[in-house]
């Protein structure tokens, strides 16, 4: 049986009200609203996609597997969004923010599907390891600016910051 724009519409709002997810972040259905803000469209063969379309430019059309696969990609960006607020508001100067947002992203996401909260840590787990946690990053970057601010070159201000609080090796 096709699953039809409605039926997803259905799902997808019910999952939203789960985790309380804004309105605004929740994807369009057959058609763009533009800005980078997602659309999902069924074509003539149930075949389902993962639309982002910016000034007219198709910029992302990702083919979903199956309805599972469509709600993780769709969920996985309200849940981004979501959990960028939630460390925005709960802020550690102190922390590299992506501790709090993948957190926050993966409770999210497991309230939804335990298996969803499995696959986006693993999503997390891949960054990290060419990109790991960097808790002195706006620590360093002040201490670059307070040097620059006292007329240190810009580029020897940096590595002095680096010395004096080191950048995180990849693993």
């Amino acid at each position: 049986m096709k699953v039809t724009l409605d039926d997803i519409k259905i799902i997808i709002d019910n999952l939203a009200r789960k985790i309380n997810a804004p309105q605004n972040l929740l994807p369009t259905y057959g058609q763009s609203i533009d800005g980078a803000h997602p659309h999902i469209e069924v074509d003539k063969n149930g075949q389902l996609y993962y639309v982002i379309v910016e000034r007219g430019e198709e910029l992302k059309r990702d083919f979903a597997a199956d309805t599972n696969d469509l709600l993780y990609r769709v969920f996985s960006g309200v849940t981004f969004s979501m959990a960028v607020d939630f460390e925005l508001n709960n802020r550690i100067d102190t922390e590299d923010c992506r501790r709090k947002m993948f957190s926050k992203q993966q409770e999210l996401l497991a309230t939804l599907d335990k298996y969803w909260g499995i696959r986006i840590e693993k999503e997390h787990q891949w960054i990290l390891r060419t990109h790991p946690f960097d808790d002195l990053a706006s620590i360093r970057a002040n201490y670059s600016k307070q040097l620059t601010d006292t007329g240190t070159e810009s580029w020897t201000a940096w590595n002095e910051a680096c010395k004096k609080y080191p950048l995180p090796k990849s693993s």
